[in-house]
């Protein structure tokens, strides 16, 4: 949200992140590239408040100015991009404010030793409550900042004899409502064989996250290492050995622990394909997270790069929850992109941590689109009971994420690019398991856009999305969220620095509580570069 006067510490901080930004940039000739903005957006909601009953109407009037740079040279990587946005609401002059984002990386490599240095800053206001508003943005107002910084080293090498990937971080989250700030450090290791190797291959990976929040701590440790013999042949015998550690006192000294070792064999079908397949006994007598003793498993991974312009790496794994998963496969060609992911992984000290609480019983009119403000408590008046139910009513609030939480999620972006016409889809899903309530939420999200350039400057472009969340699925307190947009554009460049754009937009929320609604906008921006 807004930074007021009492947040001068944090502009020192962003101005300092800054100023090392610029002072890393070395005296040797480079290619600078800055490009100021100046933006002037006019967004008129016919229901600004998102109410489902009493709609209030409102001119939203943006002004902003963006901070485009880029540097180049052969050892450095350096990109700013900022904006600071006034904000008016017709309707109530005392929401008026002022909003600031930024992005910015920079990368440093040390001459020719493998060593780098890299730094990022990042300011984004996202919805700062997603169970109440998912889509939230600068117009509804419902939103928070948050600010990530991160800098660190880098040592990469790659030759004939071996490959290795590693790097050390400091990291640092900062909320404006202060829930999901987090500092700590973290660090990752990559290596395997080179292709100068006649007799033993290896690959071996490793990861380690420490982080610490009102004193509470959590700490992600995870390791694989694969050891092998080349023997001419097709068939490579290898051996296994997996490790992974979960702790910290935010788990009130429960682990969540994999540890096992096991043998296997690769198989180079062809230089472009190799699978590897494993039998693993868990070492020790750590439980899964059911209590149960963890059983022998088998892991199993595929790499397969049939052409240049595709890949596709897949996994099969057990840890202390039970079965595991990855994917990652791209594609593309002169017109087709396609890029479908997924990944399991722990997390801790998010924003993404609800809890239930009731508002009470009311009496509601009859239907299942019921909004409170239409509700009536027990005793305060004469109602018709014909026409109306007693109901418990109950919200989700934002909580500190004091727990340890697995989230499955999975992507795919496809684009088919055309002479005059472009298509774009995309697809989000997570699933979050608390693991220390193991509730449930789900999220999936898709969107699918056409846009058509109708002149040498000008283009359209039609927007269709589906946003659904779910809290605590499967239990009696279960609610789902659906959110339905279609947005219709125009875009014309009137000049190389000048553009304007013209959008019109239609949400439709429904829900199984009482958050239902519809808003429609109309939205003028003007840019200008400079």
């Amino acid at each position: 949200m807004a930074i007021m006067a009492t947040d001068t510490v944090k502009k020192n901080k962003l101005a300092v992140a800054i100023t090392l930004c610029l002072a890393a940039l070395p005296s040797v000739a480079g290619d600078w590239q800055f490009t100021p903005t100046l933006s002037l957006d006019e967004t008129y909601s016919d229901n600004v408040e998102l109410n489902q009953t009493n709609e209030i109407s409102s001119l939203v009037s943006q002004a902003a100015v963006s901070l485009n740079s880029t540097y180049k040279t052969r050892l450095l990587n350096f990109d700013f991009q900022s904006t600071s946005t006034n904000v008016w609401y017709s309707h109530d002059h005392d929401l008026d404010d002022d909003f600031h984002s930024l992005s910015s990386n920079v990368n440093l490599r040390l001459g020719a030793s493998g060593f780098s240095v890299f730094g990022s800053a990042s300011i984004k206001n996202q919805a700062q409550n997603g169970a109440r508003n998912s889509l939230a943005d600068i117009v509804s107002g419902d939103v928070v900042q948050v600010e990530r910084y991160s800098a660190g080293i880098n040592y990469d090498v790659n030759n004939s004899d071996f490959s290795l990937s590693s790097s050390l971080a400091a990291n640092t989250s900062e909320t404006e409502d202060r829930i999901g700030e987090r500092d700590g450090f973290s660090g990752n290791i990559i290596t395997s064989n080179g292709s100068s190797a006649r007799h033993i291959f290896w690959n071996a990976n490793g990861s380690y996250q420490e982080q610490e929040n009102n004193d509470l701590t959590s700490r992600i440790y995870q390791t694989e290492i694969k050891i092998g013999y080349i023997t001419g042949w097709k068939f490579n015998p290898f051996i296994r050995y997996y490790d992974e550690d979960n702790k910290g006192s935010l788990n009130q000294g429960r682990t969540n622990e994999s540890n096992s070792i096991g043998a296997g064999f690769r198989w180079e079908a062809t230089p472009r394909l190799n699978i590897d397949l494993s039998y693993n006994t868990p070492i020790g007598d750590d439980l899964d997270i059911d209590g149960n003793e963890q059983e022998e498993y088998v892991d199993a991974n595929i790499n397969w790069q049939p052409s240049i312009r595709t890949q596709l790496s897949a996994n099969y794994s057990q840890r202390f929850y039970g079965d595991s998963y990855g994917l990652n496969l791209t594609h593309s060609n002169r017109r087709l992109t396609n890029t479908i992911s997924y990944q399991e992984q722990l997390q801790s000290f998010t924003r993404d941590n609800y809890n239930l609480i009731n508002l009470g019983f009311f009496w509601c009119p009859e239907g299942d689109n019921t909004e409170i403000a239409n509700c009536y408590l027990p005793g305060s008046g004469d109602i018709s009971f014909d026409d109306y139910q007693l109901v418990n009513v109950s919200d989700y609030e934002l909580i500190e994420d004091n727990v340890f939480s697995l989230n499955k999620g999975g992507s795919w972006q496809s684009t088919l690019a055309l002479p005059r016409t472009t298509f774009n889809f995309s697809l989000r899903a997570n699933e979050r398991e608390n693991l220390e309530t193991s509730d449930i939420d789900e999220m999936l999200s898709t969107s699918f856009e056409v846009s058509r350039k109708i002149g040498g400057r000008s283009t359209v472009k039609f927007v269709a999305s589906y946003t659904e969340r779910k809290f605590q699925v499967n239990t009696d307190n279960e609610r789902e969220d659906r959110y339905r947009t279609i947005t219709l554009g125009y875009n014309k460049s009137l000049n190389k620095t000048l553009n304007l754009s013209v959008d019109l937009r239609h949400l439709n929320r429904s829900s199984t509580s009482q958050f239902n609604y519809e808003e429609g906008r109309v939205t003028l921006k003007i840019t200008k570069d400079f």
